[in-house]
Protein backbone atom coordinates (compact mmCIF):
# COMPACT_ATOMS: atom_id res chain seq x y z
CA UNK A 1 0.00 0.00 0.00
CA UNK A 2 1.31 3.50 -0.90
CA UNK A 3 0.54 6.76 0.76
CA UNK A 4 -0.45 9.69 -1.42
CA UNK A 5 0.25 13.32 -0.89
CA UNK A 6 -2.85 15.36 -2.98
CA UNK A 7 -0.38 16.05 -5.99
CA UNK A 8 0.14 12.44 -6.28
CA UNK A 9 -3.35 11.56 -6.11
CA UNK A 10 -4.51 14.13 -8.79
CA UNK A 11 -1.79 12.67 -10.96
CA UNK A 12 -3.07 8.77 -10.58
CA UNK A 13 -6.97 10.28 -11.45
CA UNK A 14 -5.29 11.94 -14.68
CA UNK A 15 -3.22 9.08 -15.76
CA UNK A 16 -6.23 6.66 -15.19
CA UNK A 17 -8.79 8.63 -17.09
CA UNK A 18 -5.68 9.24 -19.74
CA UNK A 19 -5.77 5.06 -19.87
CA UNK A 20 -9.47 5.27 -20.96
CA UNK A 21 -11.60 5.76 -17.77
CA UNK A 22 -14.10 8.11 -17.35
CA UNK A 23 -13.94 10.65 -14.13
CA UNK A 24 -17.59 9.96 -14.11
CA UNK A 25 -17.00 6.36 -14.12
CA UNK A 26 -14.61 6.90 -11.23
CA UNK A 27 -17.21 9.27 -9.19
CA UNK A 28 -19.95 6.95 -9.09
CA UNK A 29 -17.48 3.94 -8.34
CA UNK A 30 -16.58 6.00 -5.53
CA UNK A 31 -20.08 7.24 -3.78
CA UNK A 32 -20.89 3.57 -4.11
CA UNK A 33 -18.44 1.88 -2.62
CA UNK A 34 -18.88 4.73 0.41
CA UNK A 35 -22.22 3.28 0.95
CA UNK A 36 -21.49 -0.19 0.43
CA UNK A 37 -18.35 0.83 3.18
CA UNK A 38 -21.57 2.06 5.41
CA UNK A 39 -23.89 -0.83 5.20
CA UNK A 40 -20.13 -3.91 5.61
CA UNK A 41 -19.37 -1.87 8.71
CA UNK A 42 -22.71 -0.80 10.44
CA UNK A 43 -25.32 -2.98 8.86
CA UNK A 44 -28.15 -2.26 6.69
CA UNK A 45 -29.22 1.41 6.72
CA UNK A 46 -32.57 0.72 5.93
CA UNK A 47 -35.24 2.92 7.28
CA UNK A 48 -32.03 5.21 8.87
CA UNK A 49 -31.28 8.68 8.68
CA UNK A 50 -28.44 9.89 6.86
CA UNK A 51 -27.48 13.38 6.51
CA UNK A 52 -25.07 13.98 3.58
CA UNK A 53 -22.95 17.28 3.90
CA UNK A 54 -21.92 18.63 0.37
CA UNK A 55 -19.46 21.15 -0.95
CA UNK A 56 -19.22 21.68 -4.34
CA UNK A 57 -15.78 19.68 -5.89
CA UNK A 58 -15.44 16.40 -7.11
CA UNK A 59 -15.67 15.39 -3.45
CA UNK A 60 -18.92 16.49 -3.15
CA UNK A 61 -20.03 14.25 -6.46
CA UNK A 62 -18.96 11.22 -4.69
CA UNK A 63 -21.00 12.26 -1.91
CA UNK A 64 -24.21 12.95 -4.21
CA UNK A 65 -24.02 9.68 -5.55
CA UNK A 66 -23.53 7.61 -1.92
CA UNK A 67 -26.63 9.89 -0.97
CA UNK A 68 -28.38 8.38 -4.50
CA UNK A 69 -27.07 4.66 -3.50
CA UNK A 70 -27.56 4.78 0.34
CA UNK A 71 -31.94 6.18 -0.41
CA UNK A 72 -31.60 2.83 -3.13
CA UNK A 73 -31.09 0.92 0.10
CA UNK A 74 -34.06 2.04 1.87
CA UNK A 75 -32.55 5.21 3.84
CA UNK A 76 -33.76 8.38 4.67
CA UNK A 77 -31.21 10.80 3.24
CA UNK A 78 -30.99 14.28 3.27
CA UNK A 79 -28.25 16.27 1.15
CA UNK A 80 -26.96 19.90 2.85
CA UNK A 81 -25.13 21.38 -0.17
CA UNK A 82 -22.93 24.08 1.29
CA UNK A 83 -22.53 26.21 -1.93
CA UNK A 84 -24.75 27.43 -4.94
CA UNK A 85 -25.69 25.08 -7.47
CA UNK A 86 -24.41 27.61 -10.15
CA UNK A 87 -20.70 27.08 -8.19
CA UNK A 88 -21.13 23.21 -8.45
CA UNK A 89 -18.27 21.55 -10.36
CA UNK A 90 -19.78 20.31 -13.92
CA UNK A 91 -19.87 16.76 -12.98
CA UNK A 92 -20.79 17.20 -9.78
CA UNK A 93 -23.44 19.45 -11.04
CA UNK A 94 -24.52 16.37 -13.01
CA UNK A 95 -24.81 13.85 -9.83
CA UNK A 96 -26.93 16.80 -8.27
CA UNK A 97 -29.45 16.68 -11.54
CA UNK A 98 -29.29 12.20 -11.09
CA UNK A 99 -31.23 12.81 -7.93
CA UNK A 100 -34.07 14.03 -9.78
CA UNK A 101 -37.32 11.61 -8.97
CA UNK A 102 -35.01 9.82 -5.73
CA UNK A 103 -36.41 10.05 -2.26
CA UNK A 104 -33.38 12.46 -1.29
CA UNK A 105 -33.89 15.84 -0.08
CA UNK A 106 -31.95 18.11 -1.27
CA UNK A 107 -31.50 21.62 0.61
CA UNK A 108 -28.74 24.62 -0.08
CA UNK A 109 -27.37 26.20 3.04
CA UNK A 110 -25.07 28.95 3.37
CA UNK A 111 -24.59 29.78 7.32
CA UNK A 112 -24.29 27.57 10.61
CA UNK A 113 -28.69 28.79 11.44
CA UNK A 114 -29.95 27.34 7.85
CA UNK A 115 -27.20 23.76 8.65
CA UNK A 116 -29.04 23.63 11.99
CA UNK A 117 -32.60 24.07 10.90
CA UNK A 118 -32.33 21.19 8.51
CA UNK A 119 -30.54 19.16 11.23
CA UNK A 120 -33.48 19.87 13.33
CA UNK A 121 -36.30 18.39 10.84
CA UNK A 122 -35.64 15.09 12.43
CA UNK A 123 -34.87 14.55 16.11
CA UNK A 124 -31.87 12.57 15.66
CA UNK A 125 -29.13 11.39 12.67
CA UNK A 126 -28.22 7.83 12.44
CA UNK A 127 -25.31 8.96 10.12
CA UNK A 128 -23.29 11.78 8.67
CA UNK A 129 -21.88 11.69 5.08
CA UNK A 130 -18.53 14.29 5.06
CA UNK A 131 -17.83 14.80 1.80
CA UNK A 132 -16.89 18.77 1.95
CA UNK A 133 -13.80 19.12 0.64
CA UNK A 134 -11.80 16.21 0.42
CA UNK A 135 -8.19 15.12 -0.58
CA UNK A 136 -7.04 18.75 -2.29
CA UNK A 137 -8.32 20.69 0.64
CA UNK A 138 -6.12 23.47 1.83
CA UNK A 139 -5.93 24.78 4.81
CA UNK A 140 -8.96 25.43 7.58
CA UNK A 141 -12.30 25.28 6.72
CA UNK A 142 -14.09 28.59 6.80
CA UNK A 143 -17.50 29.82 6.35
CA UNK A 144 -20.30 27.37 6.09
CA UNK A 145 -17.54 24.44 5.79
CA UNK A 146 -16.33 25.48 9.42
CA UNK A 147 -20.02 25.22 10.52
CA UNK A 148 -21.20 22.22 8.59
CA UNK A 149 -17.89 20.26 10.72
CA UNK A 150 -19.22 21.74 13.78
CA UNK A 151 -22.36 20.28 12.83
CA UNK A 152 -20.99 17.04 11.88
CA UNK A 153 -19.02 17.27 15.38
CA UNK A 154 -22.14 17.90 16.96
CA UNK A 155 -24.23 15.27 15.83
CA UNK A 156 -21.66 12.37 16.17
CA UNK A 157 -21.52 13.83 19.99
CA UNK A 158 -25.66 12.95 20.20
CA UNK A 159 -24.70 9.38 18.95
CA UNK A 160 -24.44 9.91 15.13
CA UNK A 161 -21.67 8.14 12.96
CA UNK A 162 -19.44 10.17 11.26
CA UNK A 163 -18.47 8.86 7.67
CA UNK A 164 -15.90 10.67 5.95
CA UNK A 165 -15.32 10.88 1.96
CA UNK A 166 -11.62 10.79 1.26
CA UNK A 167 -10.45 12.51 4.31
CA UNK A 168 -12.35 14.19 7.28
CA UNK A 169 -12.79 17.52 5.84
CA UNK A 170 -10.00 19.92 8.28
CA UNK A 171 -7.10 16.92 8.13
CA UNK A 172 -4.53 17.79 5.42
CA UNK A 173 -3.79 14.68 3.05
CA UNK A 174 0.09 15.55 2.78
CA UNK A 175 0.74 15.95 6.64
CA UNK A 176 -1.88 15.26 9.10
CA UNK A 177 -2.31 18.65 10.32
CA UNK A 178 -6.11 18.98 11.57
CA UNK A 179 -7.45 22.11 12.82
CA UNK A 180 -9.56 22.61 15.49
CA UNK A 181 -12.84 22.12 14.20
CA UNK A 182 -11.84 19.19 12.04
CA UNK A 183 -14.51 16.19 11.31
CA UNK A 184 -13.84 13.47 13.56
CA UNK A 185 -14.92 10.66 12.10
CA UNK A 186 -15.77 7.02 12.65
CA UNK A 187 -15.11 5.77 9.36
CA UNK A 188 -13.03 6.85 6.32
CA UNK A 189 -13.05 5.56 2.88
CA UNK A 190 -10.32 6.69 0.78
CA UNK A 191 -9.96 5.55 -2.77
CA UNK A 192 -7.22 3.34 -5.06
CA UNK A 193 -4.56 4.31 -2.01
CA UNK A 194 -4.07 5.95 1.41
CA UNK A 195 -2.87 9.71 1.65
CA UNK A 196 -0.31 10.89 4.16
CA UNK A 197 -2.35 12.35 6.29
CA UNK A 198 -4.51 8.74 7.36
CA UNK A 199 -1.22 7.70 8.52
CA UNK A 200 0.37 11.16 10.06
CA UNK A 201 -0.55 12.46 13.32
CA UNK A 202 -2.65 14.20 14.61
CA UNK A 203 -4.76 13.70 11.71
CA UNK A 204 -4.68 10.25 12.19
CA UNK A 205 -6.82 10.38 15.25
CA UNK A 206 -9.33 12.13 13.31
CA UNK A 207 -10.05 9.32 10.51
CA UNK A 208 -11.12 6.58 12.57
CA UNK A 209 -11.56 2.92 10.78
CA UNK A 210 -9.56 3.62 6.84
CA UNK A 211 -11.12 1.13 4.15
CA UNK A 212 -9.57 1.64 0.64
CA UNK A 213 -12.00 0.74 -1.88
CA UNK A 214 -10.71 -0.39 -5.06
CA UNK A 215 -12.30 1.72 -7.96
CA UNK A 216 -10.15 0.78 -10.54
CA UNK A 217 -7.70 3.60 -10.28
CA UNK A 218 -3.74 2.93 -11.46
CA UNK A 219 -1.02 2.05 -10.07
CA UNK A 220 1.30 5.15 -8.37
CA UNK A 221 4.23 3.83 -10.14
CA UNK A 222 1.79 3.20 -13.52
CA UNK A 223 2.01 7.40 -13.10
CA UNK A 224 5.46 7.90 -12.54
CA UNK A 225 5.73 7.93 -9.07
CA UNK A 226 7.50 6.95 -6.59
CA UNK A 227 5.54 7.32 -3.63
CA UNK A 228 5.67 6.34 0.44
CA UNK A 229 4.93 2.99 1.19
CA UNK A 230 2.94 1.79 4.12
CA UNK A 231 4.97 -1.47 5.66
CA UNK A 232 2.09 -3.44 6.06
CA UNK A 233 3.11 -6.95 7.04
CA UNK A 234 2.13 -8.74 3.68
CA UNK A 235 4.75 -6.58 1.96
CA UNK A 236 7.51 -7.86 4.52
CA UNK A 237 6.37 -11.49 5.30
CA UNK A 238 9.07 -12.21 2.43
CA UNK A 239 12.02 -11.14 4.60
CA UNK A 240 11.34 -12.58 7.93
CA UNK A 241 14.56 -15.04 8.43
CA UNK A 242 13.67 -18.69 7.99
CA UNK A 243 16.84 -20.87 9.12
CA UNK A 244 17.97 -23.67 6.86
CA UNK A 245 17.69 -27.34 8.73
CA UNK A 246 21.23 -27.54 8.67
CA UNK A 247 21.87 -24.25 10.69
CA UNK A 248 24.40 -23.70 13.68
CA UNK A 249 25.03 -20.80 15.48
CA UNK A 250 27.49 -19.25 13.58
CA UNK A 251 25.49 -19.67 10.37
CA UNK A 252 22.45 -18.29 11.95
CA UNK A 253 23.90 -14.75 12.30
CA UNK A 254 26.56 -13.51 14.25
CA UNK A 255 26.17 -10.10 15.99
CA UNK A 256 27.85 -7.73 17.59
CA UNK A 257 26.89 -4.81 20.12
CA UNK A 258 29.28 -2.28 21.45
CA UNK A 259 28.66 0.03 24.28
CA UNK A 260 28.16 0.16 28.01
CA UNK A 261 29.46 3.09 29.72
CA UNK A 262 29.01 2.98 34.24
CA UNK A 263 25.38 3.50 35.49
CA UNK A 264 24.03 2.68 31.77
CA UNK A 265 24.27 -0.93 31.46
CA UNK A 266 20.54 -1.73 30.95
CA UNK A 267 20.71 -0.43 27.36
CA UNK A 268 23.58 -2.90 25.97
CA UNK A 269 21.37 -5.71 28.35
CA UNK A 270 18.30 -4.62 26.26
CA UNK A 271 19.87 -4.23 23.09
CA UNK A 272 21.87 -7.80 23.18
CA UNK A 273 18.94 -9.60 24.87
CA UNK A 274 16.53 -8.18 22.09
CA UNK A 275 19.31 -9.66 19.22
CA UNK A 276 18.91 -13.35 20.41
CA UNK A 277 15.06 -13.03 20.69
CA UNK A 278 15.01 -11.72 17.16
CA UNK A 279 16.66 -14.70 15.75
CA UNK A 280 20.55 -13.86 16.26
CA UNK A 281 21.99 -17.29 16.25
CA UNK A 282 25.55 -15.92 18.26
CA UNK A 283 25.26 -12.15 20.19
CA UNK A 284 28.17 -10.83 21.56
CA UNK A 285 28.42 -7.57 23.79
CA UNK A 286 32.10 -5.47 23.52
CA UNK A 287 31.98 -3.81 26.68
CA UNK A 288 34.74 -1.58 28.74
CA UNK A 289 36.46 -4.66 31.10
CA UNK A 290 35.01 -3.61 34.49
CA UNK A 291 31.40 -3.50 33.42
CA UNK A 292 31.93 -7.28 31.98
CA UNK A 293 31.21 -9.21 35.49
CA UNK A 294 28.10 -6.84 36.00
CA UNK A 295 26.73 -7.36 32.07
CA UNK A 296 27.59 -11.19 32.43
CA UNK A 297 25.12 -11.51 35.63
CA UNK A 298 22.21 -10.32 33.33
CA UNK A 299 23.45 -11.91 30.19
CA UNK A 300 23.07 -15.56 29.94
CA UNK A 301 23.03 -16.79 26.35
CA UNK A 302 25.33 -13.51 24.82
CA UNK A 303 29.36 -13.48 25.29
CA UNK A 304 30.63 -9.99 27.24
CA UNK A 305 33.89 -9.48 26.13
CA UNK A 306 35.76 -7.45 27.86
CA UNK A 307 37.81 -4.13 26.42
CA UNK A 308 39.73 -1.31 26.89
CA UNK A 309 38.70 1.88 28.93
CA UNK A 310 39.54 5.27 29.99
CA UNK A 311 39.77 6.57 33.55
CA UNK A 312 35.76 7.13 33.65
CA UNK A 313 35.28 2.94 32.53
CA UNK A 314 34.21 4.33 29.08
CA UNK A 315 35.38 2.36 26.10
CA UNK A 316 38.60 4.18 23.96
CA UNK A 317 40.84 3.88 21.61
CA UNK A 318 42.71 0.96 23.55
CA UNK A 319 39.72 -1.47 22.43
CA UNK A 320 39.83 -0.28 18.86
CA UNK A 321 41.98 -3.39 18.07
CA UNK A 322 39.61 -5.58 19.65
CA UNK A 323 36.65 -4.59 18.47
CA UNK A 324 37.54 -4.89 15.31
CA UNK A 325 38.96 -8.35 16.00
CA UNK A 326 35.68 -9.55 17.42
CA UNK A 327 33.34 -7.66 14.40
CA UNK A 328 36.09 -9.91 11.44
CA UNK A 329 33.54 -12.39 12.25
CA UNK A 330 30.30 -11.14 12.98
CA UNK A 331 28.05 -10.23 10.23
CA UNK A 332 26.77 -7.03 11.92
CA UNK A 333 27.54 -4.44 14.41
CA UNK A 334 25.46 -2.16 16.71
CA UNK A 335 27.65 0.59 18.66
CA UNK A 336 25.61 3.24 21.09
CA UNK A 337 23.64 1.71 23.10
CA UNK A 338 24.94 3.01 26.96
CA UNK A 339 27.75 4.28 25.27
CA UNK A 340 28.46 7.38 26.83
CA UNK A 341 29.30 11.04 25.01
CA UNK A 342 32.73 10.53 26.42
CA UNK A 343 35.43 12.03 24.11
CA UNK A 344 37.26 8.70 24.02
CA UNK A 345 34.04 6.74 23.15
CA UNK A 346 33.09 9.64 20.55
CA UNK A 347 36.71 8.87 18.79
CA UNK A 348 35.71 5.06 19.02
CA UNK A 349 32.42 5.64 17.22
CA UNK A 350 34.12 8.28 14.51
CA UNK A 351 36.90 5.28 13.75
CA UNK A 352 34.42 2.23 13.60
CA UNK A 353 31.90 4.04 11.22
CA UNK A 354 34.54 5.44 8.69
CA UNK A 355 36.66 1.83 8.27
CA UNK A 356 34.61 -1.25 9.78
CA UNK A 357 33.92 -2.67 6.92
CA UNK A 358 30.59 -4.71 8.00
CA UNK A 359 26.61 -3.00 7.92
CA UNK A 360 26.90 -0.78 11.22
CA UNK A 361 24.12 0.17 13.39
CA UNK A 362 24.68 3.77 14.80
CA UNK A 363 22.28 4.46 17.62
CA UNK A 364 21.82 6.67 20.42
CA UNK A 365 25.25 8.29 21.84
CA UNK A 366 27.05 7.05 18.41
CA UNK A 367 24.73 9.52 16.42
CA UNK A 368 26.01 12.71 19.11
CA UNK A 369 29.22 11.42 18.12
CA UNK A 370 28.94 12.04 14.62
CA UNK A 371 27.04 15.01 14.75
CA UNK A 372 26.61 17.94 13.20
CA UNK A 373 26.45 15.25 9.69
CA UNK A 374 27.89 18.36 7.68
CA UNK A 375 31.68 17.95 9.37
CA UNK A 376 31.53 14.64 11.31
CA UNK A 377 29.07 11.94 9.87
CA UNK A 378 29.48 12.97 6.24
CA UNK A 379 33.23 12.48 5.80
CA UNK A 380 32.60 9.08 7.95
CA UNK A 381 30.10 7.97 5.44
CA UNK A 382 31.68 8.88 2.31
CA UNK A 383 34.87 6.46 3.16
CA UNK A 384 32.49 3.62 4.90
CA UNK A 385 32.95 0.50 3.13
CA UNK A 386 29.59 -1.03 4.40
CA UNK A 387 26.71 0.36 4.73
CA UNK A 388 25.12 2.49 7.94
CA UNK A 389 21.66 2.85 9.43
CA UNK A 390 21.17 5.68 11.73
CA UNK A 391 18.41 5.43 14.03
CA UNK A 392 17.63 8.67 15.61
CA UNK A 393 14.95 10.39 17.13
CA UNK A 394 14.00 14.29 16.45
CA UNK A 395 16.81 15.06 19.21
CA UNK A 396 19.20 13.27 17.49
CA UNK A 397 18.11 14.25 14.18
CA UNK A 398 18.33 17.95 15.34
CA UNK A 399 22.21 17.22 16.68
CA UNK A 400 22.77 15.72 12.78
CA UNK A 401 20.76 17.92 10.43
CA UNK A 402 21.02 21.11 12.10
CA UNK A 403 16.52 21.65 11.71
CA UNK A 404 14.46 21.95 14.46
CA UNK A 405 12.35 19.08 16.16
CA UNK A 406 9.05 21.39 14.66
CA UNK A 407 10.51 21.35 10.86
CA UNK A 408 11.33 17.78 10.97
CA UNK A 409 8.33 16.40 12.68
CA UNK A 410 6.09 18.60 9.97
CA UNK A 411 7.87 17.01 7.23
CA UNK A 412 8.56 14.18 8.75
CA UNK A 413 8.41 11.54 5.30
CA UNK A 414 10.55 14.21 2.81
CA UNK A 415 12.82 14.74 5.52
CA UNK A 416 13.58 11.19 5.98
CA UNK A 417 13.77 10.61 2.25
CA UNK A 418 15.70 13.83 1.97
CA UNK A 419 18.64 13.54 4.94
CA UNK A 420 19.30 9.32 3.84
CA UNK A 421 19.74 10.66 0.09
CA UNK A 422 21.80 13.37 1.19
CA UNK A 423 24.22 11.08 3.50
CA UNK A 424 23.78 8.16 1.30
CA UNK A 425 22.77 5.94 4.73
CA UNK A 426 19.44 3.98 5.53
CA UNK A 427 17.48 6.38 8.38
CA UNK A 428 15.02 5.13 11.16
CA UNK A 429 13.74 8.53 12.11
CA UNK A 430 11.77 7.28 14.97
CA UNK A 431 8.97 8.70 16.40
CA UNK A 432 4.91 8.17 15.69
CA UNK A 433 5.21 7.39 12.83
CA UNK A 434 8.40 6.16 12.53
CA UNK A 435 9.98 6.81 8.75
CA UNK A 436 12.18 4.21 7.26
CA UNK A 437 14.40 5.77 3.98
CA UNK A 438 17.22 4.54 1.82
CA UNK A 439 19.82 6.33 -0.36
CA UNK A 440 17.77 5.05 -3.17
CA UNK A 441 15.03 7.15 -2.13
CA UNK A 442 13.06 4.50 -1.03
CA UNK A 443 10.38 5.63 2.06
CA UNK A 444 8.18 3.67 4.28
CA UNK A 445 5.93 4.81 6.93
CA UNK A 446 5.13 2.39 9.67
CA UNK A 447 2.02 1.79 10.86
CA UNK A 448 2.04 -0.46 14.26
CA UNK A 449 3.37 1.01 17.66
CA UNK A 450 1.72 2.76 20.49
CA UNK A 451 1.68 4.92 23.55
CA UNK A 452 3.01 2.25 25.75
CA UNK A 453 6.75 2.30 23.87
CA UNK A 454 7.24 6.03 24.99
CA UNK A 455 9.59 4.37 28.07
CA UNK A 456 12.86 4.05 28.43
CA UNK A 457 14.79 1.74 26.47
CA UNK A 458 12.67 0.87 24.23
CA UNK A 459 15.08 2.29 21.47
CA UNK A 460 17.77 -0.28 22.16
CA UNK A 461 15.59 -2.98 22.39
CA UNK A 462 14.79 -1.94 18.29
CA UNK A 463 18.58 -1.97 18.04
CA UNK A 464 19.05 -5.30 19.01
CA UNK A 465 16.16 -6.43 16.62
CA UNK A 466 17.58 -4.79 13.62
CA UNK A 467 21.42 -5.62 13.92
CA UNK A 468 20.01 -9.40 14.39
CA UNK A 469 18.32 -9.23 11.15
CA UNK A 470 21.18 -7.50 9.54
CA UNK A 471 23.48 -10.72 10.84
CA UNK A 472 20.49 -13.27 9.17
CA UNK A 473 21.37 -11.28 5.74
CA UNK A 474 19.02 -8.98 5.38
CA UNK A 475 19.49 -5.91 3.33
CA UNK A 476 19.55 -2.68 5.18
CA UNK A 477 16.42 -0.92 4.44
CA UNK A 478 14.35 -4.52 4.52
CA UNK A 479 16.20 -5.14 7.92
CA UNK A 480 14.95 -1.55 9.01
CA UNK A 481 11.01 -1.58 7.68
CA UNK A 482 10.91 -5.26 9.36
CA UNK A 483 13.02 -4.14 12.88
CA UNK A 484 10.98 -1.34 13.58
CA UNK A 485 7.28 -2.96 12.23
CA UNK A 486 8.32 -6.12 14.70
CA UNK A 487 8.96 -3.52 17.09
CA UNK A 488 5.93 -2.04 17.17
CA UNK A 489 3.79 -5.04 16.83
CA UNK A 490 5.09 -6.40 20.27
CA UNK A 491 4.26 -2.93 21.78
CA UNK A 492 0.94 -3.24 20.36
CA UNK A 493 0.20 -7.03 21.40
CA UNK A 494 1.26 -6.43 25.03
CA UNK A 495 -0.49 -3.11 25.21
CA UNK A 496 -3.60 -4.73 24.39
CA UNK A 497 -3.27 -7.89 26.90
CA UNK A 498 -1.52 -5.53 29.69
CA UNK A 499 -2.80 -1.81 28.87
CA UNK A 500 -1.22 1.09 27.99
CA UNK A 501 0.47 1.93 30.96
CA UNK A 502 3.56 0.47 32.79
CA UNK A 503 4.99 -1.19 30.12
CA UNK A 504 9.07 -1.63 30.23
CA UNK A 505 11.37 -1.80 27.66
CA UNK A 506 12.31 -5.60 29.05
CA UNK A 507 8.64 -6.73 28.66
CA UNK A 508 8.90 -6.40 24.58
CA UNK A 509 11.58 -8.90 24.07
CA UNK A 510 9.76 -12.19 24.78
CA UNK A 511 7.12 -11.24 22.48
CA UNK A 512 9.60 -11.06 19.42
CA UNK A 513 9.37 -14.33 17.90
CA UNK A 514 5.64 -14.23 17.69
CA UNK A 515 5.53 -10.75 16.65
CA UNK A 516 7.76 -12.11 14.19
CA UNK A 517 5.48 -15.77 13.52
CA UNK A 518 2.55 -13.32 12.76
CA UNK A 519 4.23 -11.02 10.16
CA UNK A 520 5.58 -14.00 8.54
CA UNK A 521 1.86 -15.83 8.60
CA UNK A 522 1.32 -12.66 6.50
CA UNK A 523 2.74 -14.52 3.23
Amino acid sequence: MYLLTAAEMRAVDAATVAAGTPVATLMTRAGEAVAEALERRFGTPLALRVLVLCGGGHNAGDGLVSARALAARGAHVAVALCTSEAKLAPLTRDMLAALDGTRVFVQPVTNASELAALAATLDAWDFVIDALLGTGAEGEPRGVFADACGLANALRAQGARVVAVDMPTGVSSDDGTASDDAVQADLTITFGEARRGHWLWPGRANRGVLEVADIGLVEPRAAGLAPAELGHARALAPDVPVRDPRAHKGSAGRALIVGGAPGMTGALVLAARAAVRSGAGYVRVAAPASLQSVLASHLVEPMVIACGEDDQRTLTASALARILDEASRADAVSIGSGLSTRPHAAALVRELATHLDKPLVLDADALTALSPADSVLVPALKLAPAPRILTPHLGEMQRLSGQSPAELEARRIDAARGWAQRWGATIVLKGAPTVIASPDGHVTVNPTGNAALATAGTGDVLTGILVALLAQGLAPYDAARLAVHVHGLAGDTLAQARGGIGMAASDLIDGLPAALQTVRSAR
